[in-house]
């Protein structure tokens, strides 16, 4: 019991740390009366984000998904890429790559077959903006992209959404196969190391 308590002190001080990542220099004066934000400042270059994902690939009924949901994991990186002066204090663009880990059933003698893990990238464009209430949101689109063999499709193309709160992140993405009716729904929920507002 004790080292669990040291694993969760130190987990919780390495968070707290993390969070620490100060902002660049203001590169824009918000609105009388309003506050500043992680949009007002120089954007980070680089932001790592760690995540783990829950998919259901591989069911093809839509009433068994919820007994076959099944977690993966993965990391990525966004590198800032300028915008035009005017989005300053509204929105970030960012080129976008990560790589993951996670299963998928194939088909076999008994429904839903065997479990396979499949390694995948989703390389793409993203935007970061912000929100009322402390929340950002991002939107992206690009190539889900699968390196080992599988017996599914083998890339496709993905749009993304969600929403991060003191870096912490809930994502949902739909993944579709050009030529095939299929499509994907993956959650995720991580932790994305950016700039963050405490006040």
């Amino acid at each position: 019991m004790k080292r669990m308590q040291q694993i969760i002190f130190i987990s919780a001080a390495l968070l707290l740390v993390a969070n620490c990542r100060s902002r660049g220099p203001q590169i824009k004066a918000p609105r009388e009366n309003s506050p500043t934000t992680e949009f007002h400042h120089e954007p980070a270059k680089v932001i790592p984000w760690f995540f783990g994902n829950k998919s259901s690939r591989g069911i093809d009924r839509q009433g068994d998904v919820s007994f076959f949901d099944q977690a993966g994991a993965g990391v990525g990186v966004l590198v800032n890429s300028k915008l035009d002066s005017q989005w300053n204090g509204h929105e970030f663009f960012y080129y976008y790559i990560d790589f993951d880990v996670s299963p998928q059933f194939n088909p076999g003698s008994k429904y839903p077959g065997d479990k396979q893990w499949i390694y995948s990238s989703y390389p793409g464009v993203m935007f970061r903006t912000y929100t009322p209430l402390y929340l950002k949101m991002h939107i992206g689109l690009g190539a889900n992209l699968r390196y080992n063999q599988t017996y599914f499709d083998r890339w496709g193309v993905y749009g993304m959404m969600g929403l991060e709160l003191w870096g912490f992140t809930s994502s949902v993405i739909f993944i579709g196969h050009p030529g095939q009716l299929n499509w994907e729904t993956e959650y995720r929920a991580g932790y994305m190391w950016a700039p963050v507002e405490w006040k």
